[in-house]
């Protein structure tokens, strides 16, 4: 016999439902390349990691432009949640740095206030700080200034990196494989043997006289797998391989600017093509787009 009798139980009480803010995620990368393309994602990933730590915010939507890097570009994701922002959709807008908010401080300082005037909050995940109502029009003009040096800072060391790398021969681009070359297991170019050949077919077929459409047809009809994978072939693929030097055993790296030093490693690994034959390609291709040219201003007269 129980002579206890009945015990209690305990009913937690309710507890009060927290006021969660409403979290827009942006971030921006200026190109689609496939470093810029893991980048977004990591500073996507990283955000909702960060949002989902806390118990008071909410995961509303995200934001993503790529390929926003030339003045003028238009960002259609940023401005859809600017649009969000005055529609009262959103309570905290979490991204990276203020640099993901403009392509420059004037650019940033602006989303900033456009933002603000929205009465919408702005954290930025690397400085772990807040952008508020109350901040300052200097403040924020200083955060935007120090954002975009520490940006033109690590642009500058990766450039005097490179610089450095190629200078003195270590730079990972001289050994960047590109169609008919692969790497070794000491991570140097060799050819790859059957693309080699396909590259030599094709410069061949040039210097024989075939235009790149003929080469284009030959290479489908045959089934060779383009430089991509796939059975198509287009025209810019074949004159990427015509025009490239990397096929004479000689690389030439950091070009993009002309107003900066590029550097030319001779010999750097074995060669597909001989030089003389490439040179005979480079002639030939600069004939074959001036007749084109003249054809075309003797069209349009």
């Amino acid at each position: 016999m129980n002579t206890e009798g009945p015990r209690p139980t305990i009913i937690p009480a309710k507890k009060k439902a927290a006021n969660r803010k409403r979290v827009g995620i942006y971030a921006r990368v200026s190109t689609a390349r496939v470093a810029q393309l893991r980048s977004i994602s990591a500073q996507i990933s990283g955000l909702v990691r960060h949002v989902a730590t806390r118990d008071d915010w909410i995961l509303m939507d995200v934001y993503m432009d790529i390929g926003s890097a030339k003045t003028g570009a238009t960002r259609p994701e940023f401005n859809r949640m600017l649009e969000d922002c005055r529609n009262q959709k959103l309570d905290i807008i979490a991204t990276k740095s203020m640099s993901r908010l403009g392509r420059d401080s004037l650019e940033s300082g602006e989303a900033v206030r456009t933002i603000r005037k929205a009465g919408v909050e702005i954290y930025f995940q690397s400085e772990e700080t807040f952008v508020e109502q109350s901040d300052s029009e200097l403040e924020l003009m200083i955060r935007a200034a120090i954002s975009q040096s520490e940006n033109e800072h690590r642009s500058e060391n990766i450039r005097m990196g490179l610089k450095f790398g190629a200078m003195n021969g270590t730079c990972g681009l001289y050994r960047k494989p590109c169609y008919g070359y692969r790497k070794n297991e000491n991570g140097d170019l060799v050819p790859d043997r059957y693309q080699a050949e396909i590259v030599q077919v094709i410069f061949n077929s040039y210097l024989e006289g075939k235009s790149i459409r003929q080469i284009v047809e030959y290479l489908e009809e045959n089934k060779v797998p383009s430089p991509r994978g796939g059975q198509k072939w287009s025209k810019g693929q074949i004159v990427a391989i015509l025009r490239n030097e990397k096929y004479t055993g000689d690389v030439v790296i950091l070009k993009s600017d002309p107003t900066r030093d590029s550097f030319r490693l001779i010999g750097g690994h074995e060669a597909i093509i001989i030089q003389e034959e490439y040179d005979k390609v480079q002639k030939e291709l600069a004939k074959r787009a001036k007749r084109k040219r003249v054809t075309d201003e003797n069209v349009n007269d």
